[in-house]
């Protein structure tokens, strides 16, 4: 049964979807609330099985739901008219799958909720600026230390008063915003009537007049007007630390010191008294004279520990300590502090209020699976890992529940359905269902088979369907034996930087740096779609690869071997490109290969590589190719004469001297040439394709190609008459037609 948060997804999605047919005047509640249950009729049902776990209706339960997205500004409900914004539409590109598509907005909603009095504060602002006069949406989220983008972002769906106000710092009306002509166009006439409009700006861009702007020492002022007396501005979002520590002795902390004093603490050996909020250029500097006789990336390390120490925590973050299998969680409290030595060893300490040092969390079953990989360095004694805030924030209560972190979102593959098979014109559907099944329990499957048997063809077919017909979440790659990991995974690519007019007026270097190549660290196409379906859990994403026996394996595959059989473990890549959090196979990609029987059979592969993979034959003699080009003859109402052809030859194939089943012929090398011209492509097919085939088959055997395996020879044996050959005239162009 689908979760609240499923059902709430798919409305909040089809709301959005439908009002991209509206983005002119939006629609009403009242207006779009039919066209949703008419679109998506089983939300009603679904919501109403909930039962007591919900105490609204599906309606009312939308329209909380698209708070998120008007804080996340991709829904504007001004005027009591829901209107999608430029932002949404893009939202509904880059999030498809509806429960991503409210994930994301709802992690949007959450930095505006975490950041609330600072965005009121700033809209508040807009609503009390002089006449005449705009400001840069960048100087006032600076004030109010937000982001710019997600504040300016936000206007678009609260539309505060004086929203329009808000322009960039060249003056420019939404430049990141996506805005579709009609908000170009409001912005326009609201500058107009405001005396703003810059007399340059264009049909497609809108300014402001530039000695219009509000300096940002009249936007302090005009701060420090309105925030007289009032509360002092939220804290930036929560942010959640790991933080490791040992004694001298090899203890772990937490079982003596940070639970006995309620603290965390990083060591200050050599180091001076540091202040909360040094900068990172001071420490740094400080580092390296303590340490200059350590390595670089060792200095780098420590640098960066202890500016996260004294600066980027602050109170009210997450802090989680791991002892063995345990897990400890706790609030900061206090600001860092230089502390006196401890066990003849000084400290930066901060105070933490812990929350269940009686009873530990297992690292493993009760915090979100992902979080293990953010610390598998283990030299790293604080990594950041604030993505899992949310799902984090409801075990610091004052009793943890265990139960309140979200379930992984899961991609779920679907069955074979009869469409699909089909339009694959396969005599049994069930053996696509049994790919299906080997897929869900082993996400690597191999089709393999003799030339033409359609391996390409079903396996991307396959994928569509798998990922519902979407092309971004199915990529296809052909193995050649010169690819390697760098091709297929990531690895150094040169390129020649572009060269600004400035550079081009500088007198030519000589010897070989004038050459100016630098090389980049690119991602590969496995690289690149792994990525994806990490931010897209709940999409199925497939890596289609063919003739994936044509190269070499181990060298194209690399660390990722181990990745194919072990999915929910993390490695650190070649080019440390993961940045010490370790790299995985997500669960929802998944790998199809094709494999050409005649050029390098199963047995030849690698061992390891044919135990992470499954195989499925797709041969002419057996299921489900079997009296595959009859039936799609017959369903084309085609005679069977391109079927009687095919089975004799590979009769004659089996019967021949040195018969070897993977030479039989496959349907699809007539399927083209029949749909293409018939008698005439037949012949040319046997003549270009077939027969040179078979004559390296056999070759160094004493055999009448022709007299064996030949066309007219075929026909003859099946009582049909040879088709004339074509004419000079026919088959060769005129100077004319040239």
């Amino acid at each position: 049964m689908p979760t609240a948060f499923e059902i709430s997804a798919r409305a909040v999605h089809r709301a959005a979807t439908v009002l991209t047919e509206h983005l002119q005047d939006g629609l009403p509640f009242r207006e779009l609330r039919p066209l949703i249950h008419r679109a998506e009729p089983s939300l009603v049902t679904d919501w109403a099985a909930l039962g007591p776990l919900v105490k609204t209706d599906i309606d009312k339960n939308l329209s909380y739901t698209a708070t998120a997205l008007t804080k996340a500004g991709w829904l504007s409900r001004a005027n009591r008219k829901w209107r999608l914004t430029g932002l949404g539409r893009q939202a509904l590109v880059d999030y498809p799958d509806p429960v991503t598509f409210l994930a994301e907005a709802t992690t949007r909603y959450g930095h505006w909720r975490t950041r609330r009095g600072s965005f009121d504060a700033a809209a508040k602002i807009l609503s009390e600026l002089p006449d005449e006069r705009w400001i840069s949406v960048e100087d006032l989220a600076g004030e109010f230390d937000v982001d710019a983008e997600a504040l300016a972002a936000c206007f678009q769906g609260t539309r505060p008063d004086g929203w329009h106000l808000a322009l960039s710092d060249e003056g420019e009306a939404g430049p990141d915003l996506l805005l579709p002509p009609v908000d170009i166009d409001a912005w326009r006439r609201l500058l107009e009537r405001d005396e703003l409009l810059d007399e340059g700006s264009s049909l497609d861009v809108v300014r402001g007049r530039s000695d219009a702007r509000l300096t940002a020492e009249e936007l302090t002022a005009l701060v420090l007007g309105e925030e007289a007396g009032q509360e002092s501005v939220p804290q930036r979002p929560r942010r959640v630390w790991v933080i490791r520590g040992r004694a001298q002795d090899g203890a772990s902390l937490i079982k003596t010191l940070w639970r006995e004093q309620g603290v965390v603490t990083l060591s200050a050996d050599r180091l001076p008294a540091l202040a909360q909020g040094t900068g990172p250029q001071r420490v740094r500097k400080v580092v390296d004279e303590a340490y200059s006789g350590a390595t670089s990336t060792r200095r780098d390390r420590q640098a960066e520990e202890l500016y996260t120490f004294l600066s980027r925590i602050q109170e009210g973050d997450i802090v989680v300590c791991t002892d063995g299998p345990h897990a400890y969680l706790g609030v900061v409290r206090g600001p860092a502090v230089y502390s006196t030595p401890i066990d003849d060893a000084a400290h930066f300490t901060r105070s933490v209020d812990w929350r269940n040092l009686g009873k530990p969390l297992d690292f493993i079953r009760d915090l979100p699976a992902e979080l293990t990989a953010r610390v598998a360095d283990g030299d790293a004694r604080i990594v950041d890992v604030s993505e899992f805030a949310a799902r984090l924030e409801p075990l610091v209560g004052s009793e943890p529940d265990r139960s309140a972190p979200a379930p992984d979102i899961k991609a779920e593959l679907p069955d074979v359905t009869k469409e699909l098979a089909d339009r694959l014109t396969l005599s049994d559907s069930g053996w696509l269902q049994d790919a299906v099944e080997l897929l869900r329990g082993k996400p690597q499957l191999i089709f393999h088979g003799p030339p033409g048997t359609g391996k390409t063809f079903t396996a991307l077919a396959l994928a569509r369907h798998l990922t519902g017909g979407s092309p971004s979440n199915v990529r296809l790659v052909q193995f050649h034996p010169a690819y390697s990991y760098e091709d297929f995974f990531e690895g150094f690519r040169p390129r020649t930087p572009k060269k600004s007019a400035s550079d081009s007026m500088l007198p030519e270097r000589e010897g070989p740096a004038s050459t100016g190549i630098v090389f980049d660290l690119v991602k590969g196409p496995l690289r690149r779609l792994a990525d994806t379906a990490e931010e897209r859990p709940a999409e199925v994403f497939v890596l289609v690869i063919d003739e994936i026996n044509r190269g070499n394996l181990a060298k194209v595959f690399g660390e990722m071997y181990f990745l194919l059989e072990y999915r929910k473990e993390f490695v650190h890549l070649l080019y440390g490109s993961d940045e010490g959090r370790g790299f995985r196979l997500p669960p929802n990609l998944y790998i199809i290969g094709t494999m050409n029987t005649v050029d390098r059979t199963v047995a030849l592969m690698d061992a390891a590589m044919r135990r992470r993979f499954s195989f499925l034959e797709l041969h002419p003699d057996e299921t489900p190719l079997k009296g595959l080009l009859s039936s799609w003859l017959d369903a084309n109402s085609l005679p069977q004469l391109g079927a009687q052809l095919l089975d004799e030859l590979n009769r004659r194939i089996a019967a021949g001297p040195g018969a070897d089943r993977d030479f039989r012929v496959g349907h699809s090398y007539l399927m083209q040439s029949i749909a293409q011209g018939g008698d005439r492509a037949l012949d040319l097919l046997w003549r270009t394709q077939i027969i040179p085939l078979l004559t390296e088959h056999h070759y160094g055997e004493s055999i009448d190609i022709q007299e064996t395996y030949g066309l007219d020879a075929i026909r003859k044996h099946l009582g049909i008459s040879p088709s004339p050959r074509p004419s000079a005239s026919l088959s060769t162009p005129s100077a004319e037609d040239a």
